[in-house]
């Protein structure tokens, strides 16, 4: 049985700056379980789109189960907000030629399926 179901109880009001507060720690757990929760508040359909610039941040990371879900945030907002989603391509390319499969496949499927000129854009380059 899985723990996460956590991540669905808040709903408080100064909910989402306390996100961008943990989004921007240090601590990697921290962070991990603000993205968890940005993430439930957006499968409940909870709009956290003002969120974008911080949730990018957290991309560049070596934890794979964080960049999944980073991924995941970015494919439901990029096409409302392209212009920041354009931020996130250098950290795609970077990898795109990762020494783990599974993230070059992660980054190819999420610039994929991002429907942003610019970055699909990138997909064709040899």
């Amino acid at each position: 049985m899985s723990k996460d179901g956590k991540y669905f109880t808040s709903s408080k009001k100064g909910d989402v700056y306390e996100l961008q507060q943990q989004l921007n720690s240090t601590k990697k757990n921290e962070k991990r379980d603000a993205v968890k929760k940005v993430i439930a508040s957006m499968t409940v359909g909870k709009d956290v789109s003002q969120l974008f610039s911080d949730v990018i941040q957290c991309m560049q990371t070596d934890n794979l189960e964080l960049k999944k879900l980073v991924y995941l945030y970015l494919m439901h907002y990029a096409k409302a907000q392209p212009q920041q989603a354009i931020m996130a391509v250098n950290t795609f390319v970077k990898d795109c030629v990762d020494p783990n499969p599974l993230i070059r496949a992660l980054a190819v499927r999420t610039m994929g399926c991002i429907r942003v000129d610019k970055i699909t854009e990138y997909l064709c380059d040899p």
